[in-house]
């Protein structure tokens, strides 16, 4: 018992410890940030923003569409419907796997001189594929000032349900799904991958160079127990636990496909409070009357298995230790509120619901 508190302190801590701060003032990028793409005369900063300030940085760009912005938007979002009178007429125009995404605001830099005389400009339109409350590939789009490119930032994410909102899981893999999505197309003549040197965002600095017919070229990042018998609704505790939080998931995928036009933040507002009420609910009403250390461990057992399903399910191989701890922090809390139950110790079990109130509120407000 002391060392699942234990637990949870230093993760709590840890998870606030690590949570990124917002830039609130304007800045530009210094000249010598900005990358020139091949045969224009403007320049980028080759990564986005939560802000329009360079301390603000989150992911590097990954693709820059050299061809008019509006020809290339069609290529992505409704490429087979296009009448691209460089392929021949015998040819075949691959479906578009992007639909319109939502996804929050985020800020580039575009110079038009080498001085780096520019401004920020917030992303034209996001596209994604896959599902906004699952795992997707989401891209957001940035056409550059009378310029004759756009700039993509591409990266593969999940929603992470305790911290509602996405998390990236790659900035490289987004760039490559881009790649493999064109690369048959009649319209791609050549790809090609340039060094520019810049590294952070997920980028090691190398650019993946997509050349399409009759029009220019196409830059993309390559980046980077006791022994008594347990009873049947003991198993149901563990069991439960883990379907309630891999429910919630597909609950949620569900609704988005079966209601498109409707914005998924409204299936997660109606899903959120099943699966913040949900497992301390089930945990208490099991854990009154039995074993403590019993019910204790099934109930973390079940609540961690769902958690490690869940991000499986999904595809994510490696887990950011920020989020790690903070999950580390909700199985403790729901440990230390079910031994609080069990034992009929009111003192524990109202530290498990503070922690558990407090793991939940931690990302919401912005400290995991």
């Amino acid at each position: 018992m002391v060392v699942v508190v234990a637990l949870v302190g230093l993760g709590l801590a840890g998870g606030m410890a690590l949570g990124p701060g917002l830039p609130a003032d304007e800045q530009p990028p210094a000249a010598s940030k900005l990358v020139q793409p091949d045969g224009t005369e403007s320049y980028v900063w080759p990564y986005t923003s939560r802000s329009r300030s360079v301390e603000g940085r989150t992911l590097a760009l990954n693709v820059v569409v050299h061809g008019h912005p509006e020809r290339v938007e069609r290529a992505l979002r409704n490429r087979s419907g296009v009448n691209w009178t460089s392929v021949e007429d015998d040819t075949t125009i691959g479906t578009s796997p992007w639909q319109p995404a939502r996804g929050a605001a985020r800020y580039t830099y575009v110079a038009t001189d080498k001085n780096g005389d520019g401004r920020w400009v917030k992303a034209r339109y996001h596209l994604g594929t896959g599902s906004y409350l699952g795992h997707r590939v989401h891209v957001r789009a940035y056409p550059g000032p009378a310029s004759n490119w756009t700039a993509l930032q591409a990266h593969t994410e999940y929603w992470d349900w305790f911290r509602l909102r996405h998390t990236v899981t790659g900035v490289s893999r987004g760039a490559r799904f881009v790649e493999r999505d064109l690369r048959d197309e009649p319209f791609v003549d050549r790809i090609s991958r340039v060094y520019h040197g810049l590294g952070g965002g997920g980028s090691d600095g190398w650019l993946t160079a997509i050349e399409l017919s009759g029009a220019a070229v196409l830059v993309g990042v390559a980046v980077p127990m006791g022994r008594r018998r347990v009873d049947g609704a003991e198993i149901l505790l563990p069991v439960g636990l883990a379907l309630l939080v891999l429910g919630v998931r597909a609950a949620g995928i569900a609704a988005e496909a079966a209601a498109p036009g409707l914005s998924p933040k409204l299936f997660a507002a109606l899903l959120y409070p099943v699966l913040a009420a949900g497992p301390p609910i089930l945990a208490a009403r099991v854990a009154r009357g039995r074993g403590a250390n019993r019910v204790t461990a099934l109930a973390v057992a079940g609540f961690g298995a769902g958690i490690v399903l869940d991000m499986s399910g999904i595809g994510l191989a490696v887990v950011p230790i920020r989020l790690a701890l903070h999950r580390l922090v909700l199985v403790g809390a729901l440990g230390v509120l079910t031994y609080g139950v069990a034992s009929a110790d009111r003192r524990t079990m109202w530290l498990g619901v503070v922690v558990w109130v407090l793991s939940l509120s931690a990302p919401l407000l912005g400290f995991i």
